[in-house]
């Protein structure tokens, strides 16, 4: 398969053919991405958090997307113009589809083939995944800290309590104040913060 870099030239376009957004479940967010999208909603994190997200099954801190109906709709994919409710704010996982990431800090990616659009212009894989909203490049960065963080972390909460683990959940996923406009750094300060109480609970 065949490596791609932001300058390499793909066929991509939207048929809206729903691939994107059915038999899902396994569309991450992370706590940047989970404020941002209460934010555009304008409803409150925690109603964002119980009304459209489940926790990760195999995982104790992972967050991904509910689904609906017997196709596995994504929760935010909107039946009436095929299209999605976020789209300016969606999970980075749906900002680069149909392409999966090989190495993010290098910027290659693979083809999943998953959009066949054979009348599509060519355009590169930049302009595909940055678009007008820059997502990715605004959001590589932080993408990649939380991936680095969860690798870090989950191998350590084997052995902790139930309680303990909703502490730390509590402290990644709801402590946050949307007025403010520095939700990076307050994910970051979090994930810190939770970092050291791991370092004093868990030996």
């Amino acid at each position: 398969m065949d490596i791609l870099t932001l300058k390499s030239k793909v066929k991509l376009g939207c048929t809206r053919c729903e691939k994107c957004c059915i038999y899902r479940g396994d569309i991450k967010i992370n706590p940047l991405t989970a404020c941002r999208i209460s934010k555009y909603l304008n409803i409150e994190l925690n109603e964002f958090l119980e009304s459209y997200t489940d926790r990760l099954e195999n995982s104790k801190l992972e967050t991904v997307l509910k689904t609906t109906g017997e196709l596995q709709e994504c929760v935010l994919y909107d039946k009436k113009i095929k299209g999605c409710r976020i789209h300016a704010v969606k999970p980075m996982q749906c900002v680069m589809f149909p392409l999966v990431p090989e190495n993010l800090k290098r910027d290659y990616f693979y083809n999943s083939n998953q959009c066949i659009f054979k009348d599509a212009k060519e355009i590169t894989v930049n302009e595909w995944i940055n678009g007008n909203n820059k997502l990715y490049s605004r959001n590589k960065k932080i993408y990649i800290e939380w991936i680095k963080f969860l690798e870090w972390i989950e191998p350590k909460l084997v052995n902790v309590s139930k309680e303990q683990i909703e502490e730390f959940y509590k402290i990644l996923f709801k402590e946050y104040n949307l007025k403010k406009w520095n939700l990076k750094t307050q994910m970051l300060n979090n994930m810190w913060k939770v970092e050291k109480l791991v370092k004093e609970k868990v030996k």
